[in-house]
């Protein structure tokens, strides 16, 4: 492999870091609430029964409406509660597979970032804070125009949570 076959692209995110206010475990199940499980066998099922694309659709606006669903969780804390850390943090993997779709048909490389990576922590004095990056900001990297309107949805699906769970929605996640 030679340089020519490395693009490096440089840009800058935007992190979002939201003081709930909440203890972790009461925002952590207002949150689970807000953003339900997405069940990959039900997916496989519906896709499986003959429906295709449509049946997919059906059960994703069913299942996130404008909003987002889970689709994985990762929580290491009883694992670094071993190591002496007290506080502990959950990462959830939340997508809308109608919106991804739209991003997909650009680069299917897009999964880099969708699904979108958002994080529970946490903190001193009985508090949480939920993180995440811009999506816009993240799939900049693509230099593609024509991401910026399904990419301007992702945000605006995450503000449709922020607002499910009683968090501000800041004017960088809604269209200019």
């Amino acid at each position: 492999m030679s340089e020519q076959d490395v693009s490096v692209l440089s840009r800058p995110v935007r992190r979002f870091v939201f003081h709930t206010g909440r203890s972790y475990d009461q925002f952590r199940k207002q949150w689970e609430r807000a953003v339900p499980s997405w069940s990959w066998g039900t997916a496989v099922a519906e896709a499986k029964g003959g429906g295709g694309w449509p049946a997919l659709e059906n059960l994703s606006n069913r299942s996130a409406g404008d909003g987002l669903v889970n689709i994985s969780t990762f929580d290491p804390s009883a694992v670094m509660r071993l190591a002496g850390h007290e506080l502990r943090a959950v990462t959830y993997l939340a997508d809308n597979l109608v919106i991804e779709e739209g991003l997909y048909k650009h680069d299917p490389a897009i999964i880099e970032y969708l699904p979108v990576r958002l994080t529970i922590s946490e903190q001193p004095g009985d508090d949480s804070t939920l993180t995440f990056d811009k999506p816009c900001d993240l799939f900049a990297g693509y230099a593609i125009a024509d991401l910026t309107d399904h990419a301007t949805q992702v945000e605006e699906a995450i503000a449709t949570v922020l607002q499910k769970v009683d968090l501000p929605v800041p004017p960088e996640l809604t269209r200019p």
